[in-house]
């Protein structure tokens, strides 16, 4: 009778180291891919950090060449509305029509 309950135990704990290992390797698997997924987590976001940075050092070039260009803009239109003046016109030249004005000849009936 020892004999058979013996065998019964020993069959049992078998079975549960058998689970218990099973288990173990299971849950370091799991720690395993938490570890991986925080270091790539990790490396992704600095990366994302990265492209961010680049990115606004070329937004803050682009604004700069804009202002630049601006400015520029202001002083040319600010010659030209100098240089440019209205052209005044003669008392004589009014009785005229402009060029554009004239109207083409009438055919003949």
């Amino acid at each position: 009778m020892m004999q058979i309950n013996s065998e019964y135990v020993v069959k049992n704990h078998r079975r549960q180291l058998f689970f218990g290992g099973f288990l173990l390797m299971l849950s370091l698997m799991c720690v395993a891919m938490t570890v991986l997924f925080l270091f790539v987590s990790n490396s992704a976001n600095q990366r994302v950090e990265e492209i961010r940075q680049q990115y606004r050092t070329i937004s803050e070039r682009r604004e700069a060449r804009v202002a630049e260009l601006t400015s520029q803009l202001v002083a040319l239109q600010n010659k030209l509305e100098g240089t440019v003046k209205h052209p005044v016109s003669n008392p004589a030249d009014k009785g005229k029509p402009a060029e554009g004005d004239k109207s083409p000849p009438q055919p003949k009936r």
